[in-house]
């Protein structure tokens, strides 16, 4: 019988784009990315209301398609009400039959497989317990039967799986729990069973499969009036009315980029102050960013590259399955200058080139655009820690510890099992207990790490600790443009695992090939301590933290973009020039 060991490596490396395969499977229709624009109504003839978002593709349930599959990311799917789906292998498209008039249907995800729970089952490794059971058969093929079980922190956050940022390498699926029969061969699931709570289970299979299947390549060109995706991942599904809806979108952020561009390209600064800047830099002996002594990873996607160990893969599944216990110290680096050059050219156009004009006005107001933080960290747990902030920058600007806009820094987070404490420069806010931040649980526990394609795994020493060099690039596409850049969870990354707790002693992102961010654990101990208890500083004020708010319609996305940069780019921003 295979050992987890043994299916970790199975599961990571299963790869759907290198198959040849034919077969029926059961599952739900497809039914993303589909958008339809709100017709012009004619002058004097009243506008008419929205189309449904997204409209219906056919009936929700699960039902019994053909699917052909052959190497390069090419397939087709036959839906039982006549649908085409597929890929060929540079677009996905889409065959949905006569289309209303007036409507400009869009098709997203044009890099996603057919059934992504069971062709990318890397995301069983991300968040989840597994349990292997042993031997099965399924379609007629050897395979594996495992349970995975959301790991406990996973279901606090109520977004079981990774329950990361929105726009971190995702998994493609969150269930409390789940039951998957594994191709003993490929690795790709056969049989996939999920559960959220007390829902009924949603259930994807394999009811024939041959693999190597002799395909003819004409059958994964698209027919003659076919919906086309485009380079736009997964922008579409936010914007509701098609194509001209996206490019209003754009438009407006890229006008509103303009106008902070101009505010920050023509207000009055401050002589820049050399005593002052040489004083900051001889107290910050750690300003400078550590360099990686491996070439920078390549984003290429047919590059070449070492595959890591089956030793390496497990050691960063298991990095999650244990409460940490630890003391450390956090660095935190970010250089605006390199991150602000890696914005693309076709982004720098958005709004009548109102996206560069920002670019290139913070890049001129900013001398020196290189930011450093210190925090020192006490962690019992996934929800009982302790992080002090023990150095930022000169300046009366707070900065977002893991560089989120929406989250703003405190000096002081303390939270033990029960209760949350946040402590500002004018106040402290209480609220129930909340899991290790984001930026801090991706250091302890580096098993996202799995949902990304890794190599190399050479051996390194970091702060005198044996760790392994590993090199990732996301399986997913970036959002377009200045989001690109922003959206740093979709920057390839080189990370230096622990060789003994597999944690991430150092991670560092990178676009246009230099580093522009990175985060490292210093000064690694255990934590004796089992008191967790805070008591507020006297003085400050003491508010109940607000409710989290709804997540934004898609009407809302584009004014939210906006926000994000302004936030982003103003909290990157050194202040006091």
């Amino acid at each position: 019988m295979a050992d987890e060991r043994s299916v970790v490596a199975l599961l990571y490396r299963a790869d759907w784009r290198r198959l040849s395969l034919s077969g029926e499977v059961r599952g739900r229709q497809p039914m993303i990315s589909l958008l339809s624009e709100r017709p012009r109504p004619r002058p004097g003839e009243p506008v008419p209301p929205p189309p449904p978002f997204p409209p219906p593709s056919g009936s929700p349930g699960e039902t019994d398609m053909t699917l052909l599959v052959a190497p390069g990311g090419r397939y087709r799917l036959a839906t039982p009400d006549g649908h085409l789906w597929g890929s060929d292998g540079e677009r996905a498209w889409a065959w949905l039959g006569e289309l209303p008039s007036g409507r400009d249907i869009h098709l997203g995800g044009d890099r996603e497989p057919p059934f992504p729970e069971l062709f990318e089952p890397s995301w069983l490794l991300t968040g989840y317990d597994l349990a292997v059971e042993g031997d099965a058969t399924a379609g007629g093929r050897p395979a594996i039967r495992v349970v995975a079980t959301a790991r406990r922190r996973d279901q606090r956050r109520g977004r079981p799986g990774i329950g990361g940022p929105p726009l971190r390498w995702p998994p493609v699926i969150r269930a409390d729990r789940a039951v998957a029969v594994v191709d003993a061969e490929v690795g790709i699931l056969l049989r996939c069973e999920t559960q959220r709570g007390e829902d009924p289970p949603d259930v994807a299979e394999f009811r024939s499969l041959t693999l190597d299947a002799d395909t003819d390549p004409a059958r994964f060109t698209a027919p003659p009036g076919s919906v086309f995706a485009d380079e736009s991942g997964f922008w579409p599904t936010f914007v509701p009315f098609g194509g001209a809806g996206r490019e209003v979108a754009k438009t407006v952020a890229g006008l509103a980029a303009a106008g902070i561009g101009a505010a920050i390209k023509y207000r009055p600064r401050k002589r820049p102050d050399p005593f002052a800047r040489a004083t900051g830099e001889a107290t910050d002996p750690d300003a400078a960013m550590p360099r990686d002594d491996g070439p920078a990873p390549d984003t290429r996607p047919d590059a070449a590259a070492p595959p890591l160990s089956d030793e390496v893969l497990h050691l960063l599944y298991r990095t999650g399955a244990d409460e940490p216990r630890l003391t450390a110290t956090l660095h935190n680096w970010v250089d605006l200058g390199a991150l602000l050059e890696a914005v693309p050219e076709s982004a720098r156009k958005t709004g009548f080139g109102g996206v560069g004009f920002l670019v290139d006005a913070i890049r001129d107001a900013d001398d020196d655009s290189s930011i450093h933080l210190v925090s020192s960290l006490r962690i019992g747990g996934w929800d009982r820690y302790r992080i002090d902030a023990t150095y930022t920058p000169p300046g009366d600007t707070p900065l977002p510890r893991g560089w989120h806009p929406h989250r703003p820094s405190p000096l002081t987070e303390a939270c033990d099992g029960q209760r949350r404490w946040q402590v500002f420069a004018d106040r402290v806010t209480v609220g129930d207990a909340a899991p290790l931040p984001e930026e801090i649980a991706c250091l302890v526990d580096g098993s996202w790490l799995l949902d990304a394609d890794l190599s190399g795994g050479e051996e390194v020493t970091v702060g005198g600790r044996r760790a392994y060099r590993v090199a990732g690039r996301s399986r997913h596409r970036a959002p377009f443009g200045l989001l690109s850049v922003i959206a740093m969870d979709f920057l390839p990354a080189v990370a230096a695992v622990d060789a003994e707790s597999g944690r991430l002693l150092r991670v560092t992102r990178y676009a246009g090939g230099r580093p522009v961010l990175g985060s490292e654990l210093r000064d690694i101990g255990p934590d004796t301590s089992a008191d967790y208890g805070f008591e507020p500083p006297a003085g400050l004020r003491v508010d109940e933290e607000e409710p989290a708010e709804q997540p934004p319609g898609p009407a809302d996305f584009a004014g939210q973009a906006v926000d994000a940069m302004r936030g982003f780019l103003g909290s990157l921003r050194r202040p006091g020039r």
